[in-house]
């Protein structure tokens, strides 16, 4: 499956600031999996007493050893048997960092937790979840715990058909922002593949969507040539697998007067990842005729 195969190498910036692992609780019904603070709160990334065939996965919002609020994100687990793994290269921006699997083949979820700050007093749980076998779906949720309760400020699920999506946390120890990617790999060799990036940033207790690229933040191009059509992209980046993780994208998008070819590359919210990603690149295949082309509006 092509969807399954492709790396997105796009960076994370940013640390646990605001949020620290602390001991895990008794136990309980539920199956806590990881813990972390809040303030004077503390939330359990946890998976809650199976019901018939299915394990709610939940984010629990406990003060004083009382839970006051809860969040069940989207895909839920068929046992509270799960095993800590180290994400991989299906979850891009996610990759080498903990999470929590359970299942196996069609009944396969992992999930991963990412403590960030939104602001000097707003901390926040990113949660990304994987699932599937051959047809692998995403989705991403932001949980923030404000006057006792967990609110959902903004999630990102994906759709039918062959796509695909990460988040990136960027931005300082004092304020962190996120970057959502979201793709479709067009199943037609003779039609370029689709990646839009959003930048999302924490307004007035509110999540601020921002098209990207935009005046205060530009993309970065890993340009790794330019063919005269997409099915010629598509046969040289099968040919090499040192470009199997890159897309094939409309070269309009990105190179004035490149109507109508298509340019082998990724996006990337960052100089720093990009340039990591060329290096990245240049060590698999030396020689490479790669470039970075920075994308303003």
């Amino acid at each position: 499956m092509v969807a399954q195969r492709r790396s997105r190498i796009v960076g994370i910036i940013g640390s646990a600031a605001g949020l620290m692992l602390i001991p895990v609780p008794a136990a309980s019904a539920d199956r806590v999996l990881e813990t972390f603070r809040a303030d004077r709160f503390v939330l359990d990334l946890a998976i809650a007493k199976c019901r018939s065939s299915e394990c709610p996965i939940q984010v629990r919002l406990r003060t004083g050893g009382r839970i006051v609020d809860r969040v069940a994100v989207p895909f839920a687990a068929h046992s509270q048997r799960a095993t800590a793994v180290t994400t991989d290269a299906h979850w891009d921006a996610d990759t080498g960092r903990k999470a929590w699997a359970t299942g196996g083949e069609n009944s396969y979820v992992a999930t991963a937790a990412r403590p960030l700050k939104l602001a000097p007093r707003t901390p926040a749980l990113l949660v990304s979840q994987l699932a599937g076998f051959e047809h692998l779906k995403r989705n991403h949720v932001l949980i923030v715990p404000r006057a006792g309760k967990l609110v959902v400020p903004w999630k990102a699920q994906e759709g039918a058909g062959p796509t695909w999506s990460a988040t990136e946390i960027i931005g300082s120890s004092d304020q962190q922002e996120i970057v959502h990617f979201y793709g479709f790999f067009h199943p037609a060799e003779d039609e370029t593949e689709s990646l839009d990036v959003v930048h999302l940033s924490w307004k007035a207790a509110r999540v601020q969507e921002t098209p990207l690229p935009a005046p205060s933040m530009p993309l970065y191009l890993l340009d790794l040539g330019t063919h005269d059509t997409a099915t010629q992209a598509r046969q040289a980046r099968t040919a090499n697998t040192c470009l199997s993780p890159h897309w094939v994208l409309d070269a309009g998008r990105f190179h004035a007067g490149a109507g109508g070819k298509a340019v082998i590359g990724t996006l990337y919210a960052t100089r720093a990842a990009a340039d990591q990603a060329d290096r990245t690149v240049r060590q698999c295949l030396p020689g490479a005729n790669a470039s970075i082309v920075t994308i303003a509006p």
